[in-house]
């Protein structure tokens, strides 16, 4: 259960509202499960015991939870729509941070898909607020990582998140003249490849794992048809990278951080 007494939402603290997190009327922050709910994918057939088995997928749902927060006095009608104005409709996820000392490193990219006021004595005081993530999972901190590749070189990156699932950095590489490939050979993950051949010169290679896109940034050259369509993952905990390619290699991410309240 959430003890802190503050939160920011959209780079903006309650505080300036006069708002605190508190619990109101036998209403207030209620226990959150932790993100990775399993669903089984699996068939079962007529002739078999044992069923036929995919795996599990836990990305069906996203996490959820209510903030119960409000004033020391009665609100007025300004101040209510001003709140509302700071925390609904949104048409992009934003940055949810409890100021709680044990969830100083976790952040939650979200939405409020709903505000309630609640009132006592038939004078509004509180609101409590439905709060839907971008995913199962909450984040920590950014990480960026900085190298300077020559040859082949070994690197050691760790991925200090809390799941199992895998994170696919972000990646910049700024090749040195007369390099037109880039090797990443992560072993920690079944020696999946990351590979870019043809670079033209003067490029500056931009890759969005997430979003599935990769570019170059200086020239606009079209990179695709070098690309093995096989983006760089980082797994949880180690993950011991051989690079090919001369140049610098800049690669950032947010760790996954499976936590409840």
């Amino acid at each position: 259960m959430f003890e802190g007494y503050e939160f920011t939402f959209a780079g903006r603290s309650c505080r300036e509202f006069g708002l605190m997190l508190y619990d109101i009327d036998g209403r207030g922050q209620e226990d959150v499960a932790f993100g990775n709910k399993g669903s089984i994918v699996e068939t079962r057939t007529n002739r078999r015991v044992k069923p036929i088995h995919f795996g599990v997928s836990y990305h069906r749902e996203p996490l959820q939870f209510k903030l119960v927060f409000g004033a020391e006095r009665p609100l007025d009608r300004f101040e209510m729509e001003e709140v509302a104005l700071w925390l609904t409709g949104r048409q992009e996820y934003q940055w949810l941070t409890v100021e709680q000392p044990d969830m100083e490193e976790v952040q939650y990219r979200c939405l409020i898909t709903s505000l309630t006021p609640i009132s006592v004595g038939w004078l509004p005081y509180a609101f409590e607020a439905e709060v839907t993530c971008d995913c199962p999972y909450a984040y920590g901190p950014p990480v960026e990582e900085s190298f300077q590749i020559r040859g082949e070189t070994r690197l050691l990156i760790r991925d200090g998140g809390s799941v199992w699932e895998t994170v696919r950095p972000a990646m910049v590489f700024v090749p040195e003249s007369g390099t037109e490939s880039l090797s990443i050979v992560n072993e920690d993950d079944g020696g999946r490849e990351f590979r870019l051949d043809g670079i033209p010169a003067g490029a500056r290679v931009a890759v969005d794992g997430d979003s599935g896109i990769i570019e170059d940034t200086a020239g606009g050259a079209n990179l695709y048809g070098g690309f093995n369509l096989s983006f760089l993952r980082l797994v949880h905990g180690d993950n011991h990278l051989t690079v090919r390619g001369d140049g610098a290699l800049t690669l950032s991410w947010r760790p996954y951080r499976n936590t409840a309240g």
